[in-house]
């Protein structure tokens, strides 16, 4: 007994009941397999012949499933006894066509079968019982059914297709206007035009800075290759090593730089080199080589370079507030604004024809005039870098004021550095005339003895008894020098530029009213120039004074100045005590280009002319034979001016260290067209006023008095002294000394 295939372990095998069946033809002509017993049913153990008496359906059915492929076990049922299987085989070569009939089984006789395809008459029911039906198997369904699979693929497309054909509405119906212009947006190209910057020019219209026109010169490596040149009437591609040999020459290039340039790969932009010259760019595009472009853009030049370099300044290109000096204090009026080009392009990268339209025009800067004198600039600046090399000074300033007007002529700083190259600067990029504050020294000392004058309180030829030793505010004040008690006058205290002497004066001013002139004389607030990083100085409110700087004050301690605004006091005494606020801006075009003279400062008097007049004789003695500036001399010119020395306070070590040697005056004194100040700070050789910066002061003065031609000066008609005629008395109450102070309760 072998076992069926529908066998499970721990079940009992049916015994399979074969049948002999003649080899013919009709059988092999069938599926060509034998049909399976049936497996029992779980639990069965009844004989073979009751379940083949409980078998339904007719032979004929039974072949008719054999022929699909299936066996017959996979129905459940038990295979016909042999003898039926017989019967079949020998039924099935008839020529009707019909299926045999079911064969009878061997437990019953059974009529024979109909010839028709009716079932056949029941079968008796077996007496014993009948086992339990075996659970249905669950009904899969294969997922590789070609006909299902085609059925989710097409409606898969058909989604996909139904999204796309909304999509395609949207954009070409309810979304064409928004669509045309997204694509207009991307096909438009915008090409920005650089306004040209104004011109800085001096008081002669000499140009300080201007803007050139260049261009940078790119690549697209991609096309160069195509390059061709015409070679005996026909055209002959010569690709990037013809395009190498052309521009080489032109751009000042060599040609292994240039190739790698030209060669580039996975770029199609390449800058070849900026700031090419027009003419050169002209000679560029004539080559006619495919890829190589140009970009119109916009340089600034500096002609004068370092002579006016602090006081020009230089433009930064990308951040105005970095820019320096008077490109930074009048770059609205100089920037002007870029045009806008806007255009088509097409998908190959070339602008469609026809599309181009400005949409925006240039508008370039407005040129501005100062009134720097470019000659004076340079001449003050190459004297000044001289002396502050020569005595090894840390830095040194000059400025040049016109008496009449406050235009500043010239503003040189040293050390100084190239506008063209601001970048390879070793020193501050300001402008030291106007930020660097410091405390004046006996240049101050003018101030003092104007508001003594103004108030009646000296005369020029007022006796001054000047002590060994001062004693104010608990310190022992004395002079530079030692001396024994000095019998002079008051225009000798200005000419041998007594600290003691000038107390004395000073102090029967009251602190409120010696402010109040301070200021009027410019010191304590910016300039009208509002340079850039301009710095107002420092004057304390009287109220606020110490005890010694009561004192200090009035020989030129415990304050500060800038360069400009102590040579502008100067220019009120020269002015016959009218001060005009310095001024820079001389003139500013217009939209048409026309220069517009800027506005003028208003005049304000500060002392009476009288007092000026006498003031400013007083101070010929300075340079006289007895005075502390013979330096500052020159021959057949009345000279007036006061020499300074000064403790220099340093921001590094937050104490005083070094000097400010100085010198302030203008020739010729009678007539005086301009002032000159000279400030050298640390010195390592010497600190005195008139040894130091009277020196830098005769070259300028005289190159001006040259220049403009002054006639020399007759002999004044004021006989002003520096030594008292006669010896003086402490009990003299004209006299100003120290006993007659205490007297008066100072």
């Amino acid at each position: 007994m072998t076992p069926t295939r529908g066998s499970e372990p721990g079940r009992p095998d049916r015994p399979e009941r074969r049948t002999a069946s003649p080899a013919s033809p009709a059988s092999s002509g069938r599926s060509g397999t034998t049909a399976r017993p049936s497996r029992p049913r779980s639990g069965s153990t009844g004989a073979t012949t009751d379940k083949a008496s409980r078998v339904r359906g007719t032979a004929a059915q039974g072949s008719a499933r054999t022929t699909t492929g299936r066996p017959a076990s996979s129905t459940g049922r038990a295979a016909p006894p042999s003898g039926r299987a017989a019967s079949s085989s020998g039924r099935a070569g008839s020529s009707s066509g019909r299926p045999p009939a079911r064969p009878t089984p061997r437990s019953a006789a059974a009529p024979a079968a109909p010839s028709g395809r009716g079932r056949g008459p029941a079968p008796k029911r077996s007496s014993a019982p009948r086992p339990p039906r075996r659970p249905r198997r669950r009904l899969r369904i294969s997922t590789a059914n070609p006909r299902r699979r085609a059925r989710v693929m097409f409606a898969a497309i058909l989604v996909i297709f139904t999204v796309f054909a909304g999509q395609l509405l949207r954009i070409q119906a309810f979304d064409a206007s928004a669509t045309q212009a997204a694509a207009f947006n991307k096909r438009l190209v915008q090409t920005l035009t650089p306004a040209m910057r104004g011109q800085i020019l001096d008081t002669n219209g000499q140009v300080l800075a201007d803007s050139v026109e260049r261009y940078t010169v790119a690549a697209n490596p991609n096309a160069v290759p195509a390059y061709k040149v015409r070679v005996d009437g026909s055209l002959k591609q010569v690709g990037v090593a013809g395009a190498v040999t052309a521009l080489a020459p032109l751009l000042d290039m060599s040609e292994s730089d240039l190739t790698a340039i030209l060669t580039r790969p996975k770029t199609q932009y390449a800058i070849v080199k900026k700031q090419v010259n027009p003419a050169v760019y002209s000679e560029i595009r004539a080559l006619g080589i495919p890829g190589i472009s140009g970009e119109k853009t916009v340089d600034r030049i500096y002609p004068t370079a370092m002579a006016a370099g602090e006081i020009v300044g230089f433009e930064h290109p990308y951040d105005p507030k970095y820019s320096a000096g008077v490109e930074k204090m009048l770059e609205k009026t100089l920037a002007g604004s870029p045009g806008r080009t806007v255009a088509e392009r097409a998908r190959d990268g070339y602008i469609i024809p026809g599309s181009q339209r400005v949409d925006t025009p240039v508008v370039n800067g407005r040129d501005v005039k100062l009134t720097i004198d470019s000659d004076l600039q340079w001449y003050a600046q190459n004297a000044l870098a001289k002396q502050v090399t020569g005595v090894g000074a840390e830095s040194g300033t000059a400025v040049v004021i016109e008496v009449a007007t406050g235009k500043i002529r010239a503003a040189a700083s040293y050390p100084t550095y190239d506008s063209n190259k601001p970048g390879a600067a070793k020193t501050n990029l300001a402008n030291r005339a106007f930020w660097e504050a410091f405390e004046p020294g006996s240049t101050g000392k003018l101030m003092t003895m104007a508001a003594a004058m103004e108030q009646k309180v000296i005369t020029p030829d007022t006796g001054v008894i000047v002590p060994i030793r001062l004693p104010r505010a608990g310190i022992r004040f004395k002079d530079n020098e030692y001396h024994g008690v000095e019998h002079m006058t008051a225009t000798g205290v200005i000419a041998k530029s007594s600290n003691m002497g000038t107390m004395l004066i000073g102090e029967r001013v009251a602190p409120t009213m010696m402010e109040d002139y301070y200021r009027k004389f410019g010191i304590g607030q910016k300039t009208s120039v509002n340079f850039p990083g301009e710095s107002a100085g420092q004057l304390a409110p009287a109220e606020k004074w110490n005890a010694p700087q009561r004192y200090t004050l009035l020989f030129g301690q415990g304050y500060s100045v800038t360069a400009v605004q102590a040579t502008s006091v100067f220019q009120t005494i020269a002015n016959k005590g009218v001060r005009v606020s310095p001024s820079l801006v001389e003139a500013t075009a217009d939209v048409n280009g026309t220069l517009v003279p800027a506005a003028t400062p208003t005049p304000a008097r500060v002392v009476s002319e009288d007092t000026a007049v006498k003031l400013s004789r007083m101070m010929e003695e300075v340079t006289g034979p007895d005075g502390t500036a013979s330096a500052a001399r020159i021959k057949g010119y009345r000279v007036a001016g006061k020499t300074g020395t000064a403790d220099r306070y340093d921001e590094k070590v937050k104490g005083y260290n070094g000097f400010t040697a100085s010198f302030i005056g203008y020739a010729p004194a009678e007539n005086p067209k301009y002032v000159v100040g000279v400030f050298i700070q640390k010195p390592s050789a010497g600190m005195f006023g008139g040894m130091l910066a009277g020196p830098v002061f005769n070259q300028v003065m005289t190159y001006l008095i040259e220049r403009t031609g002054a006639p020399p000066s007759p002999k004044s008609d004021l006989d002003y002294h520096v030594w008292a005629k006669k010896p003086l008395s402490e009990n003299d109450p004209t006299v100003i000394s120290n006993a007659r102070a205490k007297r008066d309760g100072l």
